[in-house]
């Protein structure tokens, strides 16, 4: 098995942190890879956290319990653009990868567009950082619950 490619890119998230009150002095925003995010992982790729996504990113919000059932210890959502939208509150692993580095990693980025993805993944991460299982989805295609959680049952069980 094979590193995941690009795992080391460097993606934004929105810190937990901050608050208005801490504003000054704290950083709205934190830099992590997916190397950063220890254990089983099911990352799924969304072209954006707005929009036509919103449905697949409330199905992982709601399920997370389902997920972790599953064996993947985390959940990460990668998105080309809009993290900074009310559709991400509530998701401990939402990340935006502003520099489209793992998206260019994993054959993900539409040609000619700056911040969105052409396929939605969804790969499964063991704890070693090797890529165990992937599926991917045409841009419009919005997956089922079932789908998701069947790739981290084929690699995690």
């Amino acid at each position: 098995m094979a590193k995941l490619s690009g795992s080391d890119a460097k993606l934004i998230k929105l810190n937990p942190d901050w608050s208005v009150d801490k504003a000054a002095t704290v950083p709205i925003e934190q830099n992590l890879s997916v190397n950063d995010i220890k254990g089983n992982r099911l990352i799924i790729t969304l072209p954006g956290a707005g929009g036509f996504c919103n449905k697949e990113l409330d199905l992982v919000k709601e399920n997370t319990e389902q997920f972790k059932a599953a064996g993947a210890d985390e959940v990460v959502v990668i998105v080309g653009t809009d993290i900074l939208t009310n559709a991400g509150h509530g998701m401990p692993n939402l990340l935006q990868d502003v520099d489209m580095e793992f998206g260019k990693a994993n054959n993900l980025v539409l040609d000619g567009v700056r911040s969105r993805y052409l396929t939605r993944s969804a790969i499964a991460v063991n704890a070693d950082g090797e890529q165990v299982a992937r599926e991917d989805a045409e841009l419009l295609a919005c997956r089922p619950l079932n789908s998701l959680l069947d790739v981290a049952k084929k690699a995690f069980s």
